[in-house]
């Protein structure tokens, strides 16, 4: 399977008056990828992080269609892989001034946010300084296939490549944008926007291997309350996360080693004639766990561009759910018998059930996590330990299209070479011949454990949603999830729909939520609490005797809960005075006690 590869390019900042020096300079560029691609560097997709025209103009986007059709000629990527978004310069300063005036000052905190990203007059007309970077996307790239989020900002695309599914999340981080120092701690993304956007990308038949995230904005220009939430959120979501604006090329970790978010920003593609301009490749080996960002510097003296820098990160994909240590610890056993006696073990740290690898010492070895390994050894079990975690890669790839057998058979040598140094070294090492043993029979005994739902991610979002009460989001993300088959996530779903409609004023929003919640405590993956939200939303509706009805029921299916059932019982009988009630509340807490 050969590298995945992207162009990274940004603040191209398009205009007539400087259509000559334009030229030059994005000619070289033109050059220069297609010289990388009859080298062998040949790019599956392009990535344009915003400031494409210089004032948001009519005129400027003509110009951008030029351009953008000699780089499709010059790499030969077709235009329904080139994703955009837009920059300050996309915004047309001219339109809805005063409007725009007003929003900047009202938009102080994240509920404030939410409700605007809902929609209506003000945020459609906010939308207007944004109309002709819109009207461009939507003819000159019409043929795309891009899902818009639910608000209106920003859209993921999915595409495939070989065996590798992506998703594009196209954030639009200059919808509240002016220009200049004046943007500086004062522009917004909107958390709205990025749940919505990490929905869509996790939600669909086949779940991406790769999320690439990408907005202008690098994030420390964000406002603090919205930052914070934001950068959490795409950092734990997203593999990369593109950006530009800075008008120099940086690449920043964050997070543990393989499995962090790298974060690329794009050097600028023109500002003037004698700027050292930048553009980025991106080279993405996953079967040997790598990234690869170089950067390609423009010299104004020869007018070409050069390969400045090249660095290397790793990257991990995440273990697959379905996959239990007890199959996979057979296919290792089958497929290399020598490595038997820790083939659960292995099995365990590849799905990352386990995470204590031995760390060699002076006096014998330690045991600690991979990235304590990765930092204190450079040695030969290290090199080892690094290319057996590669692995995982390769089960995320191929596991729904191979059998296990085969998947190690093909790609499975890290993991062979890696046992094989541990079994070698245990012939010399009685202790950790003593240790690992106690790991694999603590392996085994895992290995019958249930494994953790593919959902995990989605579900996460939601729950954070709960507890931070945010009920529109939650009804929104829970609704594009319902159709799942998993009766136990479908279950989960319909909770998280159940809660956020339970919340809103809405008569028919609240008897929905009783006939999720009805159905709920019908079906096997039930919890204590779906019979108490339904007896308080019963009895808000005036369904007393039915309320106590589904309390009595609670009672009966999580007797060690009734003191949760009893506070709800309670308040059942301060509305309606039953004492009949109140005596068989009583009586079942003096049985259940």
């Amino acid at each position: 399977m050969r590298p995945i590869v992207w162009l990274h390019i940004s603040d191209i900042h398009l205009r007539a008056v400087n259509q000559w020096s334009q030229d030059v300079v994005l000619q070289a560029l033109c050059r220069s990828v297609e010289d990388q691609r009859e080298e062998g560097t040949s790019a599956d997709f392009i990535l344009v992080s915003g400031d494409i025209a210089f004032a948001g103009k009519r005129e400027e986007y003509a110009l951008a269609e030029n351009f953008f059709k000699e780089l499709q000629t010059a790499t030969e990527v077709p235009l329904e892989r080139f994703f955009c978004v837009p920059g300050n310069h996309d915004i047309n300063r001219d339109r809805q001034n005063m409007c725009f005036r007003g929003v900047l000052g009202e938009l102080n905190n994240a509920n404030k946010v939410d409700v605007f990203l809902g929609g209506g007059e003000d945020f459609e007309t906010l939308l207007t300084r944004q109309e002709n970077y819109r009207a461009f996307q939507d003819s000159f790239f019409d043929k795309q296939d891009r899902h818009q989020t639910q608000e209106g900002l920003g859209y993921i695309s999915r595409i495939a490549i070989g065996e590798v599914q992506l998703a594009i999340l196209a954030l639009n981080s200059a919808w509240l944008a002016e220009g200049g120092k004046e943007d500086h701690g004062r522009l917004l993304i909107g958390e709205r926007q990025v749940i919505n956007a990490i929905g869509m990308g996790f939600h669909g038949e086949h779940k991406p291997h790769i999320i690439v995230a990408m907005a202008h904005h690098p994030f420390h220009l964000i406002q603090e309350f919205d930052r914070s939430i934001v950068q959490h959120r795409l950092e734990e979501a997203a593999h990369f996360f593109h950006c530009g604006h800075l008008h120099e090329p940086e690449n920043r970790l964050t997070g543990p080693l393989g499995k962090s978010c790298l974060t690329v920003a794009a050097g600028a593609s023109y500002e003037t004639r004698q700027s050292r301009h930048a553009y980025s490749i991106v080279k993405l080996d996953l079967l040997r766990g790598i990234r690869n960002i170089s950067v390609l510097r423009y010299s104004p003296e020869k007018g070409a561009y050069f390969c400045e820098s090249t660095e290397e990160y790793q990257i991990e994909l995440s273990p697959i759910a379905s996959i239990g240590v007890k199959d996979l610890a057979l296919a290792i056993q089958n497929a290399y018998p020598a490595i038997e006696a820790i083939a659960n073990y292995l099995a365990a740290l590849v799905l990352g059930k386990k995470s204590e690898f031995p760390i060699p010492t002076l006096i014998g070895y330690n045991f600690g996590s991979y990235e304590s390994l990765r930092s204190l050894s450079c040695g030969e079990l290290s090199r080892k330990a690094e290319q057996f975690i590669t692995f995982r890669n390769a089960l995320s790839l191929f596991f729904d299209r191979e059998s296990l057998e085969e998947i190690l058979l093909k790609y499975g040598e890290t993991v062979s070479q890696f046992g094989n140094a541990l079994i070698e070294e245990c012939q010399v090492d009685s202790v950790l011949k003593k240790r690992l043993g106690e790991y694999e029979a603590d392996s085994r005994r895992m290995a019958n454990g249930t494994p953790r739902s593919a959902f995990h991610h989605s579900l996460s979002l939601m729950q954070d949603l709960v507890e931070d009460r945010n009920w529109p989001l939650l009804r929104g993300l829970a609704e594009r999830h319902l159709t799942i088959s998993d009766l136990s996530v479908n279950s989960q779903v319909k909770r998280m729909l159940a809660l956020a409609l339970a919340n809103f004023e809405e008569t028919r929003d609240r008897k929905k939520a009783i006939e999720l919640f009805q159905e709920l405590v019908q079906c096997p993956f039930l919890e204590f609490s779906d019979f108490g939200n339904l007896a308080i939303l019963l009895l808000g509706d005036g369904l007393a005797s039915d309320a106590e009805e589904v309390v009595l029921k609670g009672i009966e299916r999580f007797p060690e809960r009734i003191s949760y059932f009893y506070e709800i019982g309670q308040k059942i009988v301060v509305a309606t005075g039953n004492r009949s009630f109140r005596k068989r509340l009583e009586n079942e807490l003096r049985l259940n006690n």
